[in-house]
């Protein structure tokens, strides 16, 4: 198929809207497999912001059925902030989250009733009668907000449904767990904190090789579907052809990060969050590609531009600065 034949702007690439088995998701599965396999009641995850956590393990969770060779219900909510939470707002936002499509104001009770039940029908449909609850921004859950939560999985429990609570957020979710040990909160951390996964960025130069190597692989990025149009060949067809891979570029790519870091004076870690690195080279297919310059494939310098118009560096200095506590 010819690539032109595929209107401008919908590629995935320029749509934003693709996901990539990289290392960390395969490890993330991993442990979502015993989560399930071993009906755990929850796990929590976190990391710094932007890491790609959210993203990675709706990845993990949409593939996993693949692994254990059975459907499971998955349900994402946000965790909102509220100066003052309330049941009726908590299980309100559950039912606009999960798009149940009547949501009217009633008595606490009876939404979690309506939260339980629809839980109970989805799993049902599964012979493992297993539910998966992901909390985003789960780091704004407070006490409470665990209490009610742990109401719901009781009503399923005695439904003979087993819920697992997978809470993703930032760092902040292992101070909260270290407060309720603090408080002796035993019951929440043996439902919902007992196991953890730490989420990573891209650290090293094998990570940046193994997620440009998706970009590379018509296995793995083909768009369309089944096609051997890789993302990289999509866009650079003619380099492409003449051997020219992401992957190759790899060195040339982490060099220009640490250059950057260095020219501005950060020091920490390197730990480039996924978001920022995804960005970069959607820049540079974008920018540089087949919808844009045309060029055959991407120089140094348009690798620097690259990265620094996705605001990484921006991010990594203010980053600094709020962890020196200035």
């Amino acid at each position: 198929m010819e690539n032109h034949l595929i209107p401008v702007g919908t590629h995935p690439i320029e749509v934003g809207h693709y996901l990539l088995p990289t290392k960390e998701v395969l490890r993330l599965m991993d442990n979502l497999k015993k989560i399930v396999l071993n009906r755990l009641p929850g796990m929590i995850v976190y990391g710094r912001p932007r890491l790609g956590k959210t993203t990675a393990l709706k990845f993990a969770l949409e593939n996993l059925p693949h692994f254990i060779n059975a459907p499971i219900p998955i349900f994402i909510a946000n965790s909102n902030s509220y100066r003052f939470p309330s049941e009726e707002k908590f299980y309100a936002d559950l039912l606009h989250d999960f798009q149940f499509p009547f949501i009217a104001r009633r008595k606490p009770g009876e939404l979690r009733n309506q939260i339980v039940n629809l839980l109970k029908e989805k799993a049902e449909l599964s012979r493992l009668r297993r539910v998966i609850l992901i909390m985003d921004e789960a780091h704004h859950l407070t006490e409470s907000h665990y209490h009610w939560l742990m109401d719901i999985y009781n009503q399923l429990d005695r439904e003979k449904i087993s819920m697992s609570v997978i809470c993703v957020g930032q760092e902040e979710l292992l101070t909260r767990r270290t407060f309720f040990l603090g408080q002796r909160k035993s019951q929440i951390i043996g439902r919902f904190m007992t196991h953890e996964h730490r989420f990573f960025g891209i650290t090293s130069l094998d990570d940046f090789k193994a997620v440009l190597r998706c970009y590379d692989s018509p296995e793995i990025s083909a768009y369309p579907e089944n096609s051997d149009w890789s993302f990289t060949r999509y866009f650079f067809r003619e380099g492409y052809e003449k051997g020219h891979r992401l992957e190759k570029d790899a060195a040339l790519i982490y060099q220009q990060f640490q250059n950057l870091r260095r020219e501005h004076g950060v020091n920490s870690k390197l730990e480039i969050p996924m978001e920022y690195f995804t960005y970069t080279v959607e820049n540079a297919l974008k920018i540089y590609g087949t919808h844009g310059e045309k060029l055959e494939w991407i120089s140094a310098q348009n690798w620097l531009d690259s990265i620094k118009l996705t605001g990484y560096i921006e991010s990594e200095i203010y980053m600094a600065l709020a962890g020196n506590g200035d």
